[in-house]
């Protein structure tokens, strides 16, 4: 019986967004003030599961946070939207991952610590999730890196339990932008990439030939192209 819409799987940290117009840091201890500051959920994975909640979907996460208060702020405004994080794991000596964001119109600089959000393993995922799941989703792929490998067969058993899966792979810090992809392909069937990460994935520095290249290997593409919107392609 499925009990969850939606199962996300991905990176759980809070945002410390600073705000101003035109202030850029400044090294050798120049203080600059800023407009605004605003301690919020962060995570492009929590992000989508609480727009999912919002819509109605019965949703649930998985994910790693530390022991602390960033952890808690996270587990408990995620609880607050309706997200269920039962499955979310509480590691006692790691810290819980933070995105520092400067912000200004139209541009944004992200300084990302880590923290436990790459320690989030297979064998922590509770496989019978994906018979209680209608649709599963893997978020930050980049950053999931003890997870890389298991992926793939993760999303096979979801695809075998009736579910079906989609991938938001993010940037990928490492610049490598392979890290098992191609064992992750078989079993994706929508991928939502933006028009960055679609080059870099495809090794295209055009976005045509790049999404040419991502249709051959999923059934649904769908690619955010900023402000302009966002282009749909089905796999061929």
């Amino acid at each position: 019986m499925v009990k969850f819409d939606l199962l996300v799987i991905g990176e759980i940290n809070p945002d410390l967004i600073l705000w101003d117009q035109d202030v850029v840091p400044a090294f050798g201890q120049v203080e600059k003030l800023m407009e605004d500051a605003t301690l919020t959920i962060g995570s492009s994975s929590v992000i989508m599961a609480c727009g999912a909640a919002r819509l109605g979907l019965r949703t649930a996460f998985v994910g790693v946070v530390g022991d602390d208060l960033f952890g808690r702020f996270m587990l408990e405004a995620m609880a607050e939207r309706g997200i269920d994080t039962s499955a979310c794991v509480v590691h006692p000596s790691l810290a819980t991952g933070l995105s520092v964001i400067l912000a200004q119109p139209g541009d944004r600089a992200i300084l990302t610590h880590m923290g436990a959000i790459p320690t989030l393993t297979l064998e922590q995922i509770d496989s019978s999730l994906l018979r209680r799941t209608g649709h599963l989703h893997c978020g930050s792929y980049f950053l999931l890196r003890h997870l890389q490998p298991g992926l793939g067969q993760l999303f096979a058993d979801a695809q075998a339990a009736g579910a079906s899966t989609s991938l938001d792979t993010n940037w990928d810090p490492s610049g490598r932008w392979d890290s098992g992809l191609d064992k992750v392909w078989p079993h994706c069937d929508l991928f939502l990439p933006n028009a960055a990460e679609a080059r870099k994935i495809a090794g295209s520095d055009e976005l045509p030939q790049a999404l040419d290249w991502l249709a051959q290997r999923v059934p649904t593409l769908a690619v955010k192209l900023g402000a302009a919107g966002g282009l749909a392609r089905s796999g061929e």
